[in-house]
């Protein structure tokens, strides 16, 4: 069970009648009702409910329990139940050393009054959550459904929230198995694997409102970072090969790329992407396609480019040496089988153990290389889910808190390569100072992976405690059809105020009859490079307070039901409203204001809030954004 040192106030425990228990903790107040086979479950601050649920099902315990000054425990004949106290809420804690038992705990979601946020990063990229449909989902980090991001925390506009510790061998359903309800079940089944007991875990606290509740959890749970990431790819755009060219590159190609954006006027940062190895997982350059990769570099460098490099965690079997190397070494993940086998996109693999030291070091130590021979600035780490792993993972460390671990290990062997530092996958590494990347958008409009997802996928992340966020490719990445130049104006603007802008399709070659894609796409970079001292002073304020560098408009206005509602608008801090135009053909748009003055970025016009302004024209050469007063 978690153990909780920091100061309670009083508190005070009634039993109410033969089947139920109040406890009190200062404002908290925790209702249990034990039924025959369940126990409803209620949350309260002073007389309001914030959280409600029924949790124990098919679970034994009876309301006969001991309380004592550090909460209330039950037992039967293979489960314990616990309850304790923190800081403005209860810990919920289910044990049992019989590996076949399956807890489920469920809470309600009361869609039709309640909003929800946080849970994982999907393809339908749903804000707020509380109608989205979830399968009885293994919650791990996951290729599946762009699972790359999965924090085990439920916010609600009524300030109440949820947080699953790390150890649960935790699935998730939602409106599924129960309808309006999020369930939250233990299983010891694959990959959850070597573990001596079951356990379902986590802790439910209750606020005034989901801004404080969000930085309680931020600063009690989650997590919040120590720095920021470099400045020079916050003030400059990335420019990325890959949707541009896929795998298809080479010195020439990655030279004449960059020469036609200097030409046109931008500098930033060149990201050679996918493939420039001599096979995946050699870390060494193809001689075939860049044998003068280390002049390729001087003239990127020559023309004002930092430049970085695509890698991931894989060696392939086509990399005979480098495989028989790590095989030797015991340095490649191995299933409970031992076998080492897996696969990933490109190909049959072998997958880097991180959680050994040896291993981890032989990964930084040839990635040191690299730099030191050819001048590389940093690197683009793609992959780290936790299932491109063997699918029963036989990891050093604790065996509870695998096959998360996986990622967490390597997201955190990444970042010691500093501030330029890019990856994918998340896993309780929100303190670290890099960016974390979007699964890759489609080129499309819906909200199904494509521009609307941007916005809520940048919502996602800033609540899950992840705020240094990378929107993906400005267009997305063309895999079934290319951007239009209408998508690639309305991307570009949606991505201004998010703390970093990353193109590799050009807009100088995408274009329209109708308007100038290059003079807007100018435009837009120039705005966010204005606003980029406004970009890292919210990143300094995260860094200090837990507050999101963009986050919901609700945030400066939480109790308006408009703004909790809105997946269409964010913010930049505190200060800045942005409502970009994300519908295909559009020219004008609704915005809600929230309480207070906002001045129009664009007439300078004073708007008092809250309100909704109705069709605010937006023609394609403009970004709605509001400065608050």
């Amino acid at each position: 069970m978690m153990s909780f040192s920091r100061t309670i106030g009083l508190f005070f425990l009634f039993l109410v009648q033969a089947h139920s228990l109040r406890l009190v903790n200062d404002a908290a107040v925790l209702y249990l009702t034990f039924k025959e086979n369940s126990i409803d479950l209620a949350v309260n601050l002073g007389e309001e409910v914030k959280i409600s649920g029924e949790i124990g099902f098919n679970t034994s315990v009876t309301s006969e329990g001991n309380c004592n000054s550090s909460g209330c425990s039950f037992k039967s004949d293979d489960e314990d139940f616990i309850v304790g106290f923190i800081d403005s809420g209860f810990s919920i804690y289910w044990e049992s050393s019989n590996l076949e038992k399956e807890f489920r705990d469920c809470l309600d979601l009361n869609g039709s009054n309640t909003n929800w946020f946080g849970g994982p990063e999907k393809w339908q990229a749903d804000w707020p959550i509380e109608k989205t449909v979830i399968d009885n989902r293994l919650y791990t980090t996951l290729k599946t459904d762009n699972g790359a991001v999965a924090e085990r925390y439920w916010l609600n506009s009524k300030g109440g929230y949820a947080f699953v510790t790390d150890r649960v061998p935790l699935y998730l359903d939602q409106n599924k198995i129960r309808e309006d309800s999020v369930c939250f079940i233990a299983s010891a089944t694959p990959p959850y694997i070597n573990r001596t007991k079951v356990v379902l875990e986590y802790n439910l606290v209750v606020k005034p409102d989901p801004k404080e509740a969000q930085l309680h959890a931020v600063n009690n749970f989650l997590g919040k970072p120590t720095e920021h990431p470099n400045e020079w790819i916050v003030r400059h755009p990335i420019w990325t090969t890959w949707a541009k060219y896929k795998a298809a590159i080479n010195d020439s190609i990655v030279v004449s790329f960059a020469q036609d954006i200097a030409d046109h006027g931008f500098v930033g940062q060149i990201e050679i992407d996918d493939k420039w190895e001599d096979c995946y997982g050699s870390l060494t350059f193809s001689e075939d396609t860049f044998p003068d990769i280390n002049q390729t570099v001087q003239t990127l460098k020559d023309l004002n480019f930092t430049v970085t490099i695509w890698t991931h965690p894989f060696v392939n079997d086509d990399c005979a040496e480098t495989v028989t190397y790590g095989q030797e070494h015991g340095y490649f993940v191995i299933d409970d089988s031992g076998s080492d086998e897996t696969s990933w996109w490109n190909g049959q693999a072998h997958h880097l153990d991180f959680s050994k030291q040896e291993a981890a070091k032989w990964f930084t130590d040839r990635l040191k290389l690299l730099q030191e021979k050819h001048g590389i600035d940093g690197f683009k780490f793609d992959a780290g889910e936790s299932d491109y792993a063997p699918w029963h993972p036989i990891v050093s460390g604790d065996p509870e808190l695998s096959p998360n671990s996986l990622s967490g290990d390597y997201i955190r062997t990444d970042a010691a390569f500093g501030g330029l530092t890019e990856v994918r996958t998340g896993w309780r590494t929100q303190d670290l100072p890099i960016f974390l990347r979007m699964l890759d958008k489609d080129s499309r409009w819906t909200l199904n992976n494509g521009l609307y997802s941007l916005i809520t996928s940048l919502l996602l992340f800033n609540i899950n405690g992840y705020v240094f966020v990378l929107p993906d490719m400005i267009g997305g990445n063309g895999y079934t059809e290319k951007p239009t130049a209408e998508l690639m104006v309305r991307w570009t603007q949606a991505n201004t105020f998010m703390p970093a802008m990353q193109f590799s399709y050009l807009p100088w070659e995408i274009t329209s009859d109708e308007f100038d894609s290059l003079e807007i796409t100018k435009k837009f970079v120039a705005l966010h490079a204005d606003y980029a001292d406004a970009i890292i002073e919210a990143m300094n304020n995260s860094i200090a307070t837990g507050a999101p560098v963009n986050p919901p408009i609700w945030w400066v206005d939480p109790t308006n039901p408009d703004a909790l509602k809105a997946n269409d608008e964010y913010l930049l801090g505190e200060n800045i409203l942005v409502a970009p135009v994300i519908q295909e053909g559009a020219t004008s748009r609704d915005i809600v204001l929230p309480t207070g003055s906002w001045k129009d970025g664009n007439s300078e016009t004073v708007y008092k809030g809250p309100q909704i302004l109705k069709g605010y024209a937006a023609p394609i050469d403009t970004l709605p954004y509001f400065i608050r007063q």
